[in-house]
């Protein structure tokens, strides 16, 4: 009865992780938040002062999608 127990047990934990790695690792969601990018507006995209104060301005920019900030604004903070 036990043999039993660990097979179904190693069946569906298989069937699970088979079923994951097909569906749950897709790059779809990537294309598709690419495709529905939509351009952000100044105040999104305003550093916090947190940011700045550690130095942190294109990192923060990078990771809440907002474009880059061109070569004039750097070298008038410098």
């Amino acid at each position: 009865m036990k043999g039993i127990r660990y097979l179904f047990a190693m069946s569906w934990t298989m069937i699970a992780l088979g079923a994951f790695a097909v569906f749950g690792l897709s790059d779809d969601d990537k294309e598709a938040k690419a495709s529905d990018a939509v351009e952000k507006t100044a105040d999104e995209c305003e550093i916090p002062a947190f940011a700045k104060a550690i130095g942190h301005e294109d990192l923060w920019l990078k990771h809440n999608d907002c474009p880059p900030r061109e070569e004039s604004d750097k070298t008038d903070k410098e």
